[in-house]
């Protein structure tokens, strides 16, 4: 039996107390990151990559390189900013991904992860949902999860 790995960043208006208490320290019991987050997101605020038995973040981690990477907040893809913190990260992480042609190349031949026709890959997807939230004053939250 394998698994799924799946990486998720999503603009968020209205987290409810449920969310300050996990940014807290404290996760409420009836929390559940894939329904209470993403519930009623759409395409346009958010981005989804899931894989069966790959690793989304780590695959854009080794498309970009090290030092691009770093460049990018949270850890290991998991992050849950407010709207300040996104705008203030967004000029790095417009650098992690501001890649000349023969660097997007690489990149591109970097990432292991197989897309569907029409699929946004890992490169594109994360850069368009952080502008995104930035430009409607919303926060992000990052979270890679594995299921089994």
């Amino acid at each position: 039996m394998g698994f799924t790995s799946a990486w998720a960043i999503t603009a968020h208006t209205a987290p409810g107390s449920h969310v300050d208490e996990v940014c807290a320290g404290g996760a409420d019991p009836a929390f559940h990151v894939l329904d209470d987050v993403w519930d009623g997101q759409n395409e346009e605020t958010g981005f989804f990559s899931i894989h069966r038995k790959e690793y989304a973040v780590s695959s854009l981690f080794h498309a970009l390189g090290p030092a691009r990477a770093a460049l990018l907040p949270g850890w290991s893809g998991t992050f849950l900013l407010t709207p300040e913190q996104v705008a203030e990260s967004l000029t790095a992480v417009e650098r992690a991904f501001a890649l000349a042609p023969e660097d997007r190349a690489a990149a591109e031949a970097r990432d292991w992860l197989s897309y569907d026709a029409g699929e946004e890959s890992v490169l594109d997807g994360p850069p368009r949902v952080w502008r995104t939230a930035a430009d409607r004053g919303l926060g992000l939250c990052g979270v890679s999860v594995h299921l089994s």
